[in-house]
């Protein structure tokens, strides 16, 4: 899971989508998830790679700032919590 702080008005939700897009034919990442606020400049995606360093790599690779990747344990969904 990871956390940005984008700034408002930096990034159109087109560039977002480009961003999950490459996410999606990335050899060493795989984007699950992406939630934005555009209008605060905030965005969290969920993504799965063998580490965090090929993670910030990645982003760092795309030009998108990251301010935490953090691995995820648990999932919840609705109520439930499962090992992730």
């Amino acid at each position: 899971m990871c956390t940005h702080t984008i700034g408002p008005g930096k990034f159109s939700a087109d560039q977002l989508r480009q961003f999950a897009q490459a996410a999606q034919q990335d050899p060493t990442v795989k984007g699950y998830r992406s939630f934005a606020n555009l209008a605060e400049g905030k965005a969290v995606c969920i993504m799965e790679a063998a580490s965090k360093d090929a993670v910030a790599s990645w982003f760092k690779k795309m030009s998108m700032p990251v301010d935490t990747i953090t691995k995820v344990e648990l999932e919840g969904d609705r109520g439930s919590i499962q090992p992730a």
